[in-house]
């Protein structure tokens, strides 16, 4: 098999919908789930954990959960498809356009079902593979103890009463925000695993498709596949062979923008570095730190 670059595996990689019959097998799935796991994730917690599907497992899945996950989407596509007309037709004459856009309600829902039937919906015969987390709220319950605890005791280190309440009350704003991190977080790397995911299957010949449309069905498929609420479902992918007549993404899907940078130089701690001043009151001046305490305490997960 040729070797695929990390640059052209980024390049080339593309959502495919359309596959053929050739089945995956389970050792070859198991080698690009294997690869994938070497994805980063917030203190190496790996949280990540898989669902495949069988053949005719993902075929049955597919065909009762692909469309119902999608209506929901319809709208949404409808919204992207005329937005993209009046683009065009903003830029060429109409006579030079290729089709003429639907003139009423009916006529843009009946191009949305059409444009899913020839291009979104699925064929052949991938793999279906889950990837989900287990709701753990002892974990945030945990958190939010143990970051209270933590600020008692900073709180109670300060040398006079008003400034222990002080800063208590400054930092105790802080707890909701990293209940909210630690989630978004633990977020972050099941969402770089199921990237990960398709690298991997592109880098052994294989073709993807991330989808999310049956995380809006996600209790139903739920139920269907026996499993407990506590399974919270973040991604869904395809694998499989792509078909030789498969069709490409339309190019308004398919299109890179480049990517807005903002490029920062100077900032007061390297301001005040010249200056021989201490960074933090130079930030605090320049009114960047404006509450008191805002790092009162940190709180790092040991269970690994």
């Amino acid at each position: 098999m040729e070797a695929i670059g990390l640059e052209r595996g980024l390049r080339e990689r593309r959502a495919v919908r359309h596959y053929s019959d050739s089945r995956v097998d389970d050792a070859l799935l198991a080698e690009i789930i294997e690869l994938a796991s070497w994805a980063p994730s917030p203190g190496n917690t790996q949280a990540w954990k898989v669902i495949a599907l069988g053949h005719d497992a993902s075929k049955d899945v597919i065909a009762r959960f692909e469309l119902a996950g999608w209506e929901s989407v319809f709208p949404v596509l409808e919204q992207v498809l005329r937005n993209g007309a009046a683009e065009r037709a903003s830029i060429a004459p109409k006579s030079d356009l290729d089709d003429v856009s639907p003139a009423t309600a009916d006529e843009w829902g009946r191009r949305v079902i059409a444009m899913y039937r020839q291009r979104f919906e699925v064929r052949g015969s991938p793999r279906l593979v889950f990837v989900y987390r287990v709701a753990d709220r002892k974990r945030y319950v945990d958190l939010a103890f143990l970051s209270l605890s933590a600020l008692i005791r900073r709180s109670l280190g300060k040398p006079s009463p008003l400034g222990a309440m002080r800063c208590f009350f400054a930092a105790l704003r802080d707890i909701p925000v990293l209940l909210r991190v630690n989630a978004l977080t633990r977020t972050f790397g099941l969402a770089n695993f199921t990237y990960a995911l398709t690298l991997a299957a592109h880098s052994r010949g294989l073709s993807t498709c991330i989808q999310s449309n049956y995380l809006n069905v996600q209790r139903d498929l739920r139920r269907y596949l026996g499993l407990g609420a506590d399974v919270d479902i973040v991604a869904s992918i395809l694998i499989g062979y792509e078909a030789d007549d498969a069709l490409p993404a339309p190019e308004m899907f398919r299109t890179r923008k480049p990517v807005a940078v903002d490029w920062i130089e100077t900032t007061p701690g390297t301001v005040a570095a010249r200056r021989g001043e201490r960074v933090f009151e130079a930030a605090e001046r320049a009114g960047r730190l404006s509450r008191p305490c805002a790092s009162a305490f940190l709180w790092r997960d040991h269970r690994r």
